[in-house]
């Protein structure tokens, strides 16, 4: 259980650390789909390199090749979130973009519950339910996305999509294919279709070359994004996933919003600072 939460929390800490470097890439006008593309070969040159290949056997099975095809699919999750995750944090504000994103747990929430009945205690589903409120008092300007279609409180939406369907396959993974790729295969695969996916997209734009520090940044993302889906994965297998789902979340609300207060400025009305008080009854209430 211990060890659990401690990768709960270094997951948390990595997805806070990746915030706080793509608001960098959009402060310094950077290539968002270089340093995104450079930040996935990273990625998957470590998830490789430390996973060998010891499940090759496996892969040549119907199973096999389904896991191949979901983290395929999974990439291309990962792509187009992470962009629309960057666009937010510039416009949205760090802790604003970590809170909206992180109200889609409730996909990998009720995935975890109803469909593989994995069992929560009274207590355990009133932290569930108050994390809900929590990310909802968190969200800024909830009249202007209703009176806006086109705002980029929108950005926030699609947040919620893209990150529940990816964190929710992490929990399919984990549940139906983990026995034929292990974590680091599996991630690799993943990573290795949305560095291809960026690829094209330069390539299309002809957008080749690119800043030195777009390099230095694309590493400084790609390594935390690898590790913040193991650290998860790390805990889905030692802990319930309603809970580790919730924990990452709501730390990584807290952890993102004061970063995005005391690193860049960001200013939460009291509606928002009532949410950061409930993130803290919450995760009292999880343990």
């Amino acid at each position: 259980m211990i060890t659990g939460w401690i990768y709960i929390i270094l997951s948390a800490a990595a997805s806070v650390l990746i915030a706080h470097f793509l608001k960098v890439v959009e402060n310094r006008n950077l290539s968002t789909v270089r340093v995104l593309t450079i930040n996935y070969l990273v990625a998957t040159a470590i998830a490789f390199s430390s996973s060998g290949f010891t499940g090759a056997v496996q892969l040549q099975t119907g199973e096999g090749f389904v896991a191949i095809m979901m983290a395929v699919v999974v990439g291309v999750i990962f792509i187009a979130n992470f962009f629309i995750y960057s666009k937010s944090v510039y416009h949205n504000g760090v802790g604003i973009s970590v809170a909206a994103m992180r109200i889609s747990l409730i996909i990998p929430v009720l995935l975890s519950t109803l469909w593989y009945l994995e069992v929560l205690s009274t207590v355990q589903w009133a932290g569930v339910i108050l994390v809900f409120i929590t990310l909802f008092l968190l969200l800024p300007n909830k009249r202007k996305m209703l009176r806006e279609p086109f705002s980029v409180a929108w950005l926030l939406v699609l947040l919620f999509i893209g990150t529940g369907l990816g964190d929710g396959s992490l929990k399919i993974y984990e549940q139906e294919f983990s026995t034929l790729l292990n974590k680091e295969q599996f991630m690799g695969f993943v990573f290795l279709s949305a560095f291809l996916i960026g690829l094209v997209i330069m390539t299309a734009r002809r957008s080749w070359g690119g800043k030195k520090m777009e390099w230095v940044m694309g590493i400084a993302v790609g390594i935390p994004n690898l590790y913040t889906a193991i650290f998860l994965i790390e805990a889905l297998e030692r802990m319930n996933g309603a809970i580790v789902y919730s924990s990452v979340n709501v730390l990584t609300v807290l952890g993102g919003t004061l970063l995005g207060i005391i690193k860049w400025g960001d200013k939460l009305t009291r509606i928002q600072w009532v949410g950061i008080i409930l993130t803290v009854i919450t995760i009292l209430l999880l343990i």
